[in-house]
């Protein structure tokens, strides 16, 4: 089946939740290019990670419509991340907005390291070697685990956050696509009756529950983003009653085909 098949295929199965995602980017788009945000570090955080997350769902939009399951799911996995993280900023974000800043002291260490290791003849001027060491210095008290900004892993921070469900529901599935586990198998290599099938390229499949996920994901992540730019939600409360209908709509005509 050729990519212009899967895309018409797709676009015309799910007409009403492709628009409701649509409504949401342009969502986005409105609130990182609409005007000026207050002054602070965890509007600046909020910036970046809707930026980030404005991104990987213009991506995502891109593989779904092209027909790439495996591939999109991965990408909703990073929208989910960015979104737990965020969440956690917030709940103190005098506290973890600085320490999520404050991480790249040991992020650039360990690339100091790696290169002293791996790339012995590569020149680092003096100056530079020594602002990394004392910023490192300075900072590695304030993390245990010298892995993660957080000093807890992404199901903790979810705990704190609400997110359990969320969690649990997609980050270990769509965790196997990334580490190509015997889980993301099923994708890729199916069993029939004529013997073992191997899905090659592009193929159409039910994508509703993605969309709907991604879409709701970005909701929160804006809401959120809105927050600590001390704007207004009004608009956003708006576009998601008319992003839940359209989503709303295509689950019933599926439920009725069915």
């Amino acid at each position: 089946m050729y990519i212009k098949e899967v895309v018409l295929e797709m676009e015309k199965n799910h007409e009403k939740s492709l628009a409701a995602n649509k409504l949401m980017i342009d969502l986005i788009d409105k609130y990182l290019l609409g005007g000026e945000i207050s002054n602070t570090l965890i509007s600046h955080l909020s910036l970046y990670f809707l930026t980030k997350f404005h991104k990987s769902m213009l991506s995502f939009r891109l593989l779904v419509v092209s027909g790439f399951y495996e591939d999109a799911s991965i990408i909703l996995r990073t929208m989910l991340e960015s979104t737990i993280t965020l969440l956690y900023i917030s709940k103190s974000p005098e506290e973890e907005a600085e320490r999520f800043v404050d991480y790249k002291s040991i992020s650039d260490h360990k690339l100091l390291q790696f290169m002293d290791e791996y790339y012995s003849g590569h020149s680092i001027k003096s100056e530079q070697r020594e602002q990394i060491e004392q910023a490192y210095d300075t900072k590695k008290e304030k993390f245990r685990k010298k892995t993660q900004w957080s000093n807890k892993s992404l199901f903790d921070m979810a705990e704190e956050v609400d997110m359990t469900y969320w969690y649990k529901m997609m980050y270990p599935f769509d965790s196997s696509f990334v580490h190509s586990n015997i889980n993301a198998a099923s994708g890729f290599m199916i069993e029939d009756m004529e013997g073992l099938v191997v899905a090659v390229g592009p193929q159409a499949f039910n994508a509703t529950s993605m969309i709907s996920k991604a879409t709701e994901l970005a909701r929160i992540i804006l809401y959120t983003g809105a927050k600590n730019f001390e704007l207004e939600t009004d608009t956003l409360e708006v576009v998601c009653k008319n992003v839940k209908s359209l989503i709303d709509k295509e689950i019933s005509f599926k439920h009725m085909k069915e």
